[in-house]
């Protein structure tokens, strides 16, 4: 009997283990730094269905994070790269940036930082699916750590 407990308690205690989720906020060095875009792809808010991926397509993007603002960096193949600034917050699952230069108000992105990996997802951007018709897109993002 006692060993059949003490295969409940630990089957238990390993689940619980296994079901939990980090409570704390990675520091703010964790996250300074250059970070590349290896995937960078927005879904359309109005057509779920439609995706792009721009990183395919020969565009490039980067975040620059400082200690508390960021640098948002896209360029696409023969245009002047797009440039935008912003204030930024973690919370235990939940990166924030506040547009001051470039884009407006704040987006938000579910995130999941991996030492030399951070993945976005969730955050509202706009992107021209029909040039020159900016509509909300959902963001999603990989990034490795330069």
């Amino acid at each position: 009997m006692k060993n059949i407990a003490m295969v409940f308690i630990l089957s238990v205690a390993v689940l619980a283990a296994a079901g939990c989720k980090s409570t704390t906020t990675p520091e703010v060095e964790s996250f300074v730094g250059t970070w590349a875009a290896t995937k960078a792809e927005y879904e359309s808010v109005a057509n779920p269905g439609t995706k792009v991926d721009i990183i395919t397509q020969g565009s490039t993007l980067t975040l620059v994070f400082t200690s508390n603002t960021c640098i948002l960096t896209i360029t696409d193949p023969g245009e002047a790269p797009f440039v935008a600034n912003a204030t930024w917050s973690a919370s235990t699952d939940v990166l924030t940036f506040t547009w001051t230069s470039g884009l407006n108000g704040e987006s938000q992105f579910d995130y999941l930082l991996d030492v030399d990996e951070l993945r976005l997802d969730g955050g509202h951007m706009p992107f021209d699916f029909t040039a020159g018709s900016p509509e909300e897109a959902i963001l999603s993002l990989i990034l490795a750590k330069q």
